[in-house]
């Protein structure tokens, strides 16, 4: 899989790719605004997960706010 196509895996990862802080994207999170899936186990402490095309589209809609 190529970079430009493999999923982020890390919250700290996709906040950096959105421009958000870490908080900010687990509030997002738990809010459903943001359609991630955990992979591993599930737990608390699993990795999420997110295409890199839902990325995209988040990041250009903070740029237009």
């Amino acid at each position: 899989m190529s970079p430009a196509v493999r999923p982020l895996k890390t919250a700290k990862q996709i906040a950096y790719e959105i421009g958000v802080s870490e908080s900010t994207l687990r509030r997002m999170v738990k809010k459903g605004l943001v359609p991630v899936t955990k992979s591993g186990c599930r737990g608390r402490t699993s990795p999420l997960q997110i295409d890199r095309q839902t990325v995209h589209k988040l990041t250009l809609s903070n740029r237009e706010e």
